[in-house]
């Protein structure tokens, strides 16, 4: 058996493989099909947590642009510290799509001080007001387990939303490998949207 890293970096390699107008072409597919699933599953003025993409993720730009015809607010991942040694944790902020160049957007990862300047305008959202939430991944399996990038940020977010809400991963089906290696905290989605 592989173990995550081994996988991580043979499926990004794969990702990133694919070329970049097929990447986009599939990521608009894969939007479309979001934004079927999610309007059988939530209700217009839902709050759904996407992600801004990274690397040769999935692009999910086309369903945030379409999400306010459905009624539905958009609110994204900050890595956000509180104190100088505090591990960092992801949260998730309505951020005003108004052209504001946002810098957990340019490096979703960095963690930043919750008074950082690229907030400001920005309003914290916290889990239980999330009713759906749209999950990254670097490699799935048949069984809808996930293997994300190591930091357990989703493992840890996904056990605090609301038990109604709404849970869906996205993907390219060059992400899927035969067994994801799992541990205790690991959570296997409900649905996977595969492009």
């Amino acid at each position: 058996m592989n173990t995550k890293a081994e996988i991580r970096s043979l499926v990004i390699a794969r990702r990133n493989a694919i070329p970049a107008d097929e990447r986009i072409a599939r990521s608009e597919k894969a939007c479309e099909e979001l934004v079927r699933y999610l309007g059988r599953t939530v209700a217009p003025g839902a709050r759904i947590a996407v992600y801004h993409a990274l690397g040769s993720e999935v692009d999910v730009a086309p369903f945030v642009k379409n999400a306010h015809s459905h009624g539905w607010t958009c609110v994204f991942p900050v890595m956000v510290r509180r104190g100088g040694d505090a591990k960092a944790r992801m949260t998730f902020w309505d951020v005003p799509l108004d052209g504001t160049r946002r810098a957990f957007f340019d490096k979703p990862a960095r963690a930043i001080a919750p008074d950082d300047p690229s907030l400001v305008g920005c309003a914290p959202c916290g889990p239980h007001e999330i009713d759906a939430v749209v999950v990254p991944m670097v490699a799935f399996d048949a069984r809808n387990r996930r293997l994300g990038y190591g930091g357990g940020n989703y493992d840890r977010f996904l056990r605090e939303v609301r038990s109604d809400a709404v849970v869906c991963g996205i993907t390219f089906r060059e992400q899927e490998v035969e067994a994801v290696p799992t541990e205790p905290h690991d959570l296997a989605l409900p649905k996977i949207i595969v492009a």
